[in-house]
């Protein structure tokens, strides 16, 4: 049951990985300026960055399960209507309510996970439910690439638009009467939290830190990820369908950071350590990426060492939750503070690197944005370590160092 609620994950994240392979494509078509294309790429996060906190008051009002299907339900729709775009700004519209959906079913589905797993494999469930992203986006750049030349991007966006509706209604159909029954301790409708309440729990430094952490991973991730296809092909390195293909295997290896970061969890490391190091390994990758004088080849395997180092960041942070919630309740509003961290560094992150490239001529503003924002991640993670409540959760292990 587990892996049928990671594929939730999986299904909203296609609305993520259709996007870099087409946009040679999209930009000759609607003629865009690279700003534009910055903008397709990030306003997806838009509701992620205003409102991934109070999500949760939604899904305790409504409950997880109706939540998640809701939310790949309303992600569907929006694909299919934005296949339809004829300029940018209703294909930026629907990109912001496909954006609403992925929210909705990613912050709503680790209670669901949480339901189905007892409380000693639940932070490991939780680390490789990080695994989603990277699984989704990767599945679907490498369809894109593959269709490429049979199928346009309007196409792209229909057959997104048919697996989310198609799997919300299996979602629906298998869970309906489950939500009620769970091996953990986390409810799926927790006793609701007051607004102030859930603000001032996501607000607390570790908390806070820890969703500074995702922020600046997501942002860097996404801004390397959404602009390397167009890098490569504008360069004339590779073409628009091989720039997809090898996009694609970089997204896929993240998911191998994304599985060591449940193992790495149980080594004497921090997590905090853990976070920092990554970051510092990440930033120093991606200066590596875009030095155009280096060998393809060279500047290649460090775009793989980018992702894979990369990938146990977002699964050590949703593993940590734990240890900074100190009741079943107060893990909701952490849960959507590191969803609202990563859509804040998802939404600026494309669109800074987008101005800086523009303003200077040069892909060498994007190593420079994401070696600032890895700079920023390691101070983050290194603060981490003061803060970590003292009471764990009922059912799980003690909290430890993070």
């Amino acid at each position: 049951m587990v892996a049928l609620l990671f594929l939730i994950g999986v299904s909203v994240s296609l609305q993520i990985g259709k996007v870099p392979g087409e946009l040679p494509a999209i930009e000759t078509e609607l003629g865009l300026s690279l700003f534009d294309i910055g903008l397709i790429v990030s306003i997806f996060s838009l509701i992620a960055a205003t409102g991934g906190i109070f999500i949760g008051a939604v899904s305790d009002r409504f409950g997880s399960l109706r939540l998640a299907v809701a939310g790949l339900a309303l992600g569907g729709l929006a694909s299919f209507a934005g296949s339809f775009a004829t300029s940018a700004f209703p294909l930026l519209v629907t990109r912001v309510i496909e954006g609403m959906g992925f929210i909705l079913a990613t912050t709503s589905t680790p209670a669901l996970i949480a339901n189905e797993t007892i409380a000693s494999d639940r932070g490991k469930a939780l680390g490789l439910w990080g695994m989603y992203m990277p699984a989704g986006t990767s599945l679907m750049m490498l369809l894109a690439a593959l269709l490429a030349g049979a199928w346009d991007w309007r196409q792209l966006w229909q057959a997104t638009a048919f697996l989310n509706l198609a799997y919300a209604t299996v979602v629906w159909l298998v869970f309906r009467r489950r939500s009620d029954s769970s091996f953990g301790q986390w409810p799926t409708k927790p006793k609701p939290m007051r607004f102030r309440d859930r603000l001032v729990t996501a607000l607390k430094p570790g908390p806070l830190l820890l969703a500074g952490c995702f922020m600046t991973y997501a942002g860097n991730f996404l801004a390397l990820i959404g602009f390397l296809p167009l890098m490569l092909t504008r360069s004339g390195e590779v073409s628009a369908s091989s720039a997809g293909l090898l996009t694609a295997l970089i997204v896929a290896v993240n998911m191998i950071g994304n599985a060591a970061s449940g193992f790495l969890a149980e080594s004497k490391m921090s997590r905090s350590r853990i976070i920092a190091i990554s970051a510092a390994i990440l930033g120093l990758a991606a200066i590596g990426v875009f030095i155009d004088a280096l060998p393809f080849a060279l500047r290649y395997g460090l775009a793989l060492v980018f992702s894979v180092v990369g990938g146990v960041i977002p699964g050590t942070c949703f593993g940590a939750v734990e240890s900074f919630a100190a009741s079943p309740a107060k893990a909701g509003p952490i849960f959507g503070g590191l969803i609202q961290g990563a859509g804040i560094g998802q939404l600026i992150g494309p669109s800074l690197v987008a101005a800086i490239v523009e303003a200077i001529g040069s892909w060498y503003g994007a190593a420079v944005f994401i070696a600032a924002g890895s700079l920023l991640n390691v101070v983050f993670a290194l603060l981490l370590e003061k803060f970590v409540v003292t009471k764990p959760i009922e059912g799980a292990k003690p909290a430890t160092a993070v």
